[in-house]
């Protein structure tokens, strides 16, 4: 993709103030060596535990205007950019952000607030609801470097929604005829923990009989569901084959990694 086809800049523009990376998962964050981040297109940040995958979180952004309200300095919400001079929390799920020359970046949806936040003195922790970041995703690679430009572009994509819940029923309209997803694809796509494996089975009882393709999501196994009922049935009227009790993913398995870009 390129940001001057159809990405137009728009007047809405900030400044970079920090950067930030993980290593490794659990530990804690760092600047990096060089004082700048390397971005890769459907990637994320070169070294950066949150790098790869299909999931809607590469990149965590946060507005320096939100650190000085509540008093926290930048990389206490563990975000590896930290942006000033625009709205950033008020803009719209889907917009693209320029960082740099060339970097760019959609934004996703905003980082939960976590039982972690009142670690810092975040009183209450919900007053961090919609402040505590924007997740995003690599649209084009590109260097960052503190002092850089930050500009909203005139492109933006659909919205993300916030809720997990909501999530979920985004991603799941979205399966083709035809295709099927597994419990751990849809955790990856919503970016949640393998936790919520207990909990698709519960999203998936409230918008029973309702008419969402509920019928091809599969279990982490990739076998058939217990919560849909005729999904069997469903399925093969799609074309999808059924071996014992089991679908082969390689073959009817939906292909996600573009459903951010």
């Amino acid at each position: 993709m390129d940001v001057g086809v159809g990405m137009e800049k728009a007047d809405t523009q900030g400044r970079v103030i920090a950067l930030f990376i993980k290593a490794e998962k659990g530990l804690p964050l760092s600047k990096p060596r060089d004082g700048k981040l390397s971005l890769r297109a459907r990637f994320g940040i070169d070294g950066d535990a949150n790098a790869g995958g299909v999931g809607p979180r590469q990149v965590l952004l946060v507005a320096m205007e939100t650190l000085n309200e509540f008093k926290l300095q930048p990389g206490d919400l563990r975000e590896n950019v930290v942006v000033a001079g625009l709205p950033l929390d008020d803009l719209p799920s889907g917009s693209v952000l320029q960082l740099g020359d060339s970097a760019a970046v959609r934004l996703t949806f905003h980082c939960e607030v976590c039982k972690y936040i009142g670690t810092l003195g975040v009183k209450p922790i919900q007053s961090l609801e919609n402040k505590r970041g924007f997740l995003a995703v690599v649209l084009m690679g590109g260097v960052v470097c503190e002092g850089d430009p930050v500009r909203v572009l005139d492109k933006c994509y659909d919205s993300v929604p916030d809720r997990t819940s909501d999530r979920f029923l985004w991603v799941v309209k979205q399966i083709p005829f035809g295709k099927v997803m597994t419990y751990k694809q849809i955790v990856d796509v919503l970016g949640v923990s393998r936790s919520y494996y207990r909990v698709l089975p519960t999203y998936m009882k409230r918008l029973a009989g309702q008419a969402y393709p509920l019928h091809r999501i599969l279990d982490s196994k990739g076998c058939l569901t217990p919560h849909v009922d005729n999904q069997q049935a469903l399925l093969e009227c799609e074309g999808v084959e059924i071996n014992a009790g089991g679908v082969d993913v390689s073959v009817f398995g939906w292909d996600v990694s573009g459903i951010y870009y």
